[in-house]
């Protein structure tokens, strides 16, 4: 009987235990993309501080200081600051499949991704709508009464905040890991198909046509999504197509090669784009009889931008970041834990120092100092001690031994267990 199930098991799972089996490691570590990487979540913070000032963009919290003109350097950056994010995973995941087991890839990516998302939406997020609801509906308890009131699930002062995976415990910026792991799971079941040999001889073709003919190939799903998925939807759908192109696309060191030899050329494509989008913003966007065609013909320039953002930046990251630096390792462990901090502290930040009326400037000046100053001392803590580190995705200091290890990951599949069965039902 053990036989029997041992050999039906194997017939259904060989495709992937075959690539996981097959896969080898990539030889030589992509320190550009590290360093893009670091960048991309640092810009997390600037663009986040500048939400809390925009004026016709809505956000958790609002400065008494407003101005549209904060929207037009944000858009430097908005079409494509996700998509590069997406598309680095891809790269990573590339990466781990070539490391690990089925099992272990399985188990360790659920575990450090749901875990860190579990405390980030009962510990950090929390605050964020503490403040929310203070400036939008007038709140007036005090924060440590608010956390008991939060717990309860059933408390009637939400009840115009019922969003989230469960009733007004939301992600808010954790939304990025939700899908992260929603995404890598879709990614599994498609693993056959992503490592076939109709699909490579597919790739390999596309990169003998020209750089047009492989723009538009990658464009066109692209502007396909955005046509047929409904706004609130398309963020998602196109952070899955960029996590697919990274993960198909991390093998082909000639297209870094050949968007290292282009920079300059993508950097002047990049400045058009720009333009286009800030004139289109004014212009269409911000114009309420403005015409459909209008508004279409700019949202397909707005998402092609952000595939040229995401080419640029890849070039760029491969002309000048390509090397190695004696802190790069402790930045990579930093992302993590920056990226899950940041956002509750920026509005934690505005939402403390609103009344000291500091005008506009020297405010903005005490909310990204502040935000970096006070993520890098809890990332401090956070990382001397092996018992916080999995709870902010960093990996333990200690060698521990493979029946801790077991344990550990054990531990973690059964406090996640509830927020894994909500994401997936």
């Amino acid at each position: 009987m053990k036989r029997l199930f041992s050999r039906v098991v194997k017939k259904l799972f060989h495709p992937w235990l075959a690539i996981f089996d097959v896969e080898h490691a990539f030889s030589t570590r992509r320190y550009d993309l590290d360093w893009l990487r670091i960048l991309a979540f640092i810009s997390l913070i600037f663009y986040h501080s500048g939400m809390v000032y925009s004026l016709n963009w809505p956000f958790h919290y609002k400065s008494a200081y407003l101005t549209e003109h904060v929207e037009y350097v944000m858009l430097i950056f908005s079409p494509w600051r996700m998509a590069l994010i997406w598309f680095i995973s891809g790269v990573a995941l590339r990466y781990l499949v070539a490391k690990y087991s089925l099992r272990h890839f399985v188990v360790t990516r659920t575990v450090k991704i749901l875990l860190p998302l579990l405390v980030g939406v009962w510990l950090v997020v929390p605050v964020q709508l503490y403040a929310q609801m203070s400036q939008e509906v007038g709140l007036k308890i005090t924060f440590s009464d608010f956390v008991v009131q939060f717990i309860d699930l059933s408390s009637p002062i939400f009840k115009d905040y019922q969003a989230g995976i469960w009733p007004h415990v939301d992600v808010n910026h954790l939304w990025y890991l939700r899908s992260l792991w929603q995404f890598t799971l879709l990614l599994l079941v498609l693993l056959p198909f992503l490592h076939s040999l109709r699909l490579s001889r597919l790739i390999s073709s596309v990169f003998e046509q020209s750089h047009c003919v492989l723009f538009l190939c990658l464009i066109c799903p692209i502007w396909l999504l955005k046509f047929y998925s409904e706004s609130e939807y398309f963020r998602y759908g196109l952070g899955f197509v960029f996590l697919l192109y990274g993960y198909m696309l991390a093998r082909q060191s000639s297209l870094f090669q050949c968007l290292k030899h282009h920079w300059q050329s993508l950097l002047l494509i990049f400045i058009a784009g720009y333009l286009l989008i800030l004139i289109g913003y004014v212009q269409i966007w911000k114009n309420p009889v403005a015409e459909q065609w209008q508004i279409e013909v700019l949202n397909l320039v707005y998402v092609t931008q952000g595939l040229i953002g995401v080419s640029l930046m890849l070039a760029l990251a491969g002309r000048f970041l390509n090397h190695n630096h004696r802190f790069l390792p402790i930045l990579n462990k930093a992302v993590f834990p920056f990226y899950i901090l940041h956002q509750s502290v920026v509005i934690a930040l505005a939402f403390w120092i609103t009344p000291w009326q500091l005008g506009a400037a020297l405010e903005a000046l005490v909310i990204i100092g502040g935000t970096f100053a006070v993520c890098t001392a809890l990332f401090s803590v956070i990382y001397r001690f092996d018992a916080l580190r999995p709870l902010f995705g960093v990996s333990v200091k200690h060698q521990y031994t493979y029946a801790q290890r077991c344990w550990g990951y054990g531990i973690g599949c059964v406090i996640i267990s509830p927020l894994a069965l909500t994401l997936i039902l």
